[in-house]
């Protein structure tokens, strides 16, 4: 078993684990001890268990596929303790990221316009200006003290850098479709409440 796939069944894992925990905020018990068992028994079994010669998480992974680093990452921390997330990007941010990057890079899948997902995505198979914009969004984040968000983004580099991943186009490790969805449903919904706020105060 080479690299790339054992980090596909752990990211598997991850995600499972992260589902247990978030559906233990939402029936209150969030305060419960992050490392108990019934969080990682389900873990190991997805790495040990297998059925017709292949992985339960082998054959999650062939279901929705492998998280991108910055996912997994974010999931881990969700699983560990939520309050260990990185501060949530603003809703202006998220619908900043939603225009530039999840709705060139991913819209084109539904409707025909083929061609700017592959310009937009070929960018990451020679990532130097992606890299600039990555180094400048770095500088942003040292500034304004978003150290967990920055540490994040540098691991991905670092995986990207010893091909973590299965792939060797740099968007594979900093976003995937699960993540955009996540950042423009806060983006809208921050959008919408800051709205109701305003139209209450009149």
């Amino acid at each position: 078993m080479n690299l790339q796939s054992v980090y596909g069944l752990f990211a598997q894992g991850v995600i499972v684990a992260a589902l247990i925990r978030f559906v233990r905020v939402l029936t209150g018990h969030a305060k419960a001890k992050p490392h108990g068992i019934e969080l990682w028994l389900p873990v190991m079994l997805l790495l040990a268990g297998s059925m017709e010669g292949v992985t339960f998480a082998g054959h999650l992974r062939g279901l929705w596929g492998d998280p991108s680093i910055v996912t997994l990452l974010l999931l881990f921390l969700f699983t560990l303790q939520p309050s260990w997330l990185p501060s949530r990007p603003r809703p202006t941010t998220c619908l900043l990221i939603t225009l530039l990057v999840a709705v060139p890079l991913y819209g084109p899948m539904l409707l025909p316009v083929p061609t700017v997902q592959d310009n937009l995505y070929a960018i990451g198979w020679q990532p130097w200006s992606l890299l600039i914009a990555i180094t400048l969004g770095a500088l942003i984040m040292w500034r304004s003290l978003q150290r967990t968000w920055l540490n994040i983004v540098a691991l991905a580099l670092l995986a990207y850098a010893g091909r973590l991943m299965e792939s060797d186009n740099l968007w594979d490790y900093l976003v995937d479709p699960g993540l955009l969805v996540t950042i423009a449903f806060l983006g809208f919904t921050g959008i919408w409440i800051s709205l109701q706020r305003r139209l209450k105060a009149i």
